[in-house]
């Protein structure tokens, strides 16, 4: 897999654990669905993953997340788990990684008093109240 030169990732954290979020750089992953775009990391080609979750940039207790345009209309973003072993469907500590992450990069508009937000995962459509 051939990516840019330069990844942008913003580093945030749940409750202290560090999650990183991949927002740009990235290629494209194929596939029609999070879930497929999982796969082909997990089954065809996890360069990406290998890159973003080994030392020197990364350690085995660390997690980068990958953020993805949504391919379910109704959600927001989509994102993929990256650990040391392979990519996985969905994290909840992850999930408000990214979450933290759109909103604070502005990528998401925050909306007083409440701002909901979807996000599109290889375990299906995730909004505040968790799996729809």
């Amino acid at each position: 897999m051939n990516f840019e030169k330069a990844l942008d990732l913003l580093l945030v954290h749940c409750q202290g654990e560090i999650g990183k979020v991949i927002i740009s750089g990235a290629p494209d992953i194929p596939g029609a669905t999070i879930l497929e775009k999982m796969n082909h990391i997990n089954q065809v080609d996890d360069s990406l993953r290998r890159f973003v979750t080994s030392e020197l940039r990364a350690h085995v207790a660390m997690t980068t997340n990958l953020l993805l345009p949504a391919c379910d209309p109704r959600a927001d973003a989509g994102f993929i788990v990256l650990q040391p072993d392979r990519a996985h469907p969905m994290s909840g500590s992850n999930a408000i990684c990214v979450v933290a992450a759109l909103l604070e990069s502005g990528r998401v508009k925050m909306v007083e008093p409440e701002t909901t937000l979807r996000l599109d995962t290889a375990a299906g459509l995730v909004d505040r109240a968790g799996a729809l």
